[in-house]
């Protein structure tokens, strides 16, 4: 395993450069258990490239460690500061989380209209990016002014319930980065692919505990980064892994023949 790390950190010092180069790049953490330590997994995905990190803080030190001196045009996340302090642009919230956080609202407060009309448009603005190819560019165009200016208004509402002005604050405060991705076609409505991306560590956690070393942690994150850029191209795991470490010798007694 250590050997197999050595090589993997090799190719996903390339991935890491990658990211760095991207134009549209999202990016999510877990926790960790490193020598029975706290630390954090993260993840920075791209179109086309993911690149995993275990690092012993969540804060904004190892975005800024990932990314060096490089901006990106947009930046998907959820509302963690650190994330929110990333080298980009703009940036566009995840609206999955969201609309979970508006139906624990409602959930908790049955008679607010503005938890339940908020998150309606929210849907409404992913329907209409599902629909583009359907309508014509004036007639998309029309109806995403249309979107703005109702959640515009929303925003603005003046709204009294205690239990939901975090919310209201929240997207007071990010208006401006709700909806970029029905503006820029490259750009997602969520950051589920950072989520889903981090799933088989969750579950790599919670069946082995940890790990017991920090080389092995490092070694385990750059698989994963080698591992899930190869998924997200269709490529085969166990060829990518030869590729990288070397077609072993076969002993004499294995038949070589297809």
């Amino acid at each position: 395993m250590e050997r197999a790390g050595a090589a993997a950190r090799v190719r996903a010092a390339e991935l890491r450069e990658e990211i760095r180069r991207s134009q549209v790049v999202g990016s999510d953490e877990t926790s960790a258990r490193v020598s029975g330590r706290n630390w954090w997994e993260w993840v920075f995905r791209s179109a086309q490239t993911v690149y995993h990190v275990i690092r012993p803080s969540r804060g904004a030190a190892v975005i800024a460690d990932v990314m060096g001196e490089a901006t990106v045009r947009v930046w998907v996340s959820d509302c963690w500061k650190p994330q929110l302090r990333a080298p980009a642009a703009t940036r566009q919230l995840c609206l999955a989380h969201q609309i979970r956080n508006l139906q624990g609202l409602i959930d908790r407060c049955p008679r607010l209209s503005w938890a339940r009309e908020t998150q309606r448009v929210l849907r409404e603005a992913i329907h209409l990016r599902k629909r583009r190819e359907q309508l014509t560019a004036r007639g998309f165009a029309r109806r995403v002014g249309e979107v703005e200016d109702r959640l515009a208004r929303l925003v603005a509402r003046p709204v009294t319930n205690r239990a939901a002005q975090p919310l209201v604050k929240r997207y007071r405060k990010h208006r401006e980065h709700l909806l970029v991705f029905l503006h820029d076609l490259a750009v997602p409505h969520h950051n589920n692919d950072c989520e889903r991306s981090l799933r088989s560590s969750v579950v790599h956690r919670k069946v082995s505990g940890g790990f017991r070393s920090e080389w092995g942690a490092d070694a385990y994150a750059a698989l994963a980064s080698v591992i899930g850029t190869a998924k997200l191209h269709a490529q085969p795991v166990l060829e990518t892994l030869v590729i990288l470490m070397g077609n072993p010798l076969l002993p004499s007694f294995v038949s070589q023949d297809p």
